[in-house]
């Protein structure tokens, strides 16, 4: 409200009020700068974490991401933002960005991440192989843990934490390890853990075989 009053020579007054409302019309922007700052960004991780800034000629509020894959979340900051632990799917995911004002303006920065997903050696392994090498398991443990660190959980702590190709051997706990840390990781993305043959492993008892292999890249893949 704008008040205006005049005053003469003895001291009287007199005065008029206008009421003004303004209306902010103007969009604020949006920015992503990181990881990069062009429109397309490809990975070998399934979990990213996107930063940049927001300007607004009143002021920005919020800044929130979204992917069209699924998941969605409010960054950290305003005027400079970051977004982290952004669960990637395979192939092509559009991560949108948006920035509010105070008075519910919107503006949005996009970027198109493709992430090409986990690779493996042998891979499918044969059936008729007979060889269960450290590799696979080292390749896996990897992967899971990158499944497991996008999901909020810590990496697993592994028996054997070095395995070594014609020194290691491949034990049965090192596939009911492999099975346990991507089950957890399928119960904290709320999704059906998968089945497995020989659901149970025993030690001097059980060969690990490429179908348990197969499987667990099948699940990793999955999630």
């Amino acid at each position: 409200m704008l008040t205006v009053t005049a005053r003469d020579l003895a001291g009287n007054t007199a005065t008029d009020t206008l009421t003004v409302t303004f209306s902010d019309t103007t969009a604020p922007v949006a920015t992503i700068a990181s990881p990069t700052s062009n429109p397309t960004y490809s990975t070998t991780t399934s979990s990213l974490t996107l930063g940049g800034t927001a300007s607004d000629a009143v002021g920005v509020t919020q800044v929130t991401w979204a992917n069209n894959r699924g998941g969605s979340g409010t960054a950290t900051g305003t005027t400079s933002w970051s977004g982290s632990g952004i669960v990637l799917q395979s192939g092509s995911n559009v991560l949108t960005v948006t920035a509010r004002d105070a008075a519910g303006n919107t503006a949005s920065d996009t970027l198109t991440v493709t992430f090409t997903g986990f690779t493996f050696t042998d891979d499918p392994i044969s059936a008729q192989s007979g060889v269960i090498k450290a590799v696979y398991l080292t390749e896996l443990r990897t992967a899971i843990n990158s499944l497991r660190t996008a999901r909020g959980q810590l990496a697993y702590s592994w028996t054997d934490s070095t395995l070594t190709t014609g020194s290691t051997q491949v034990k049965a706990v090192h596939l009911t390890e492999l099975r346990t840390a991507l089950n957890q990781a399928y119960q904290a993305a709320v999704r059906t853990a998968p089945t497995y043959t020989d659901l149970s492993v025993v030690a001097g008892t059980t060969v690990i075989k490429a179908v348990h292999i197969n499987e667990l890249r099948s699940a990793v893949r999955a999630l």
